[in-house]
């Protein structure tokens, strides 16, 4: 079997564990042979939705950006989307204004351009970030108090 093939089988299988997973309502699945193995987790503990994760790895290919790229393909939104906010710096994302209060925004909340979305602390300092547009909040890619990244998605507004 040839690598292209090898790799269209391993992403099969990812697609139908992520399948599984969604269908069956499961919280995760793991799968691992001496080539592959595979670990889709879903995250439903938080108040916020956060879109499953999927880890694979291939020891034995040289060939995982191809794989990672299909991968991504997978997800149902990325930081490309047209109602992406993504974050325009790291640092630590705050959901509310303080510790117990209300998260600026929910999933399916409905949001004015300008309204306050999140809070990135970055070097002591609390960056305030606001809604590029009105819409409903589809999709919230971070968690209270957590790290983010430079340019991770971290919510969708529609």
């Amino acid at each position: 079997m040839t690598k292209k093939n090898i790799h269209k089988e391993n992403l099969s299988i990812v697609r139908e564990f992520v399948d599984m997973v969604n269908k069956d309502n499961l919280s995760q699945l793991e799968y691992e042979t001496s080539d592959i193995k595979i670990k889709v987790v879903k995250n439903m503990n938080t108040p916020f939705y956060k879109p499953q994760e999927t880890i694979v790895s291939f020891p034995n290919t040289t060939k995982n950006e191809d794989v990672s790229k299909s991968i991504e393909k997978v997800e149902k939104f990325t930081n490309k989307h047209p109602g992406a906010l993504n974050s325009p710096m790291v640092g630590t994302a705050y959901a509310a204004p303080e510790p117990g209060k209300d998260p600026f925004v929910k999933l399916n909340s409905q949001v004015s351009k300008g309204d306050t979305i999140l809070i990135i602390e970055a070097m002591k300092v609390m960056n305030t970030i606001t809604a590029p547009k009105s819409g409903k909040i589809i999709f919230i890619g971070f968690e209270d108090s957590q790290p983010v990244e430079f340019e991770q998605l971290l919510a969708v507004i529609e």
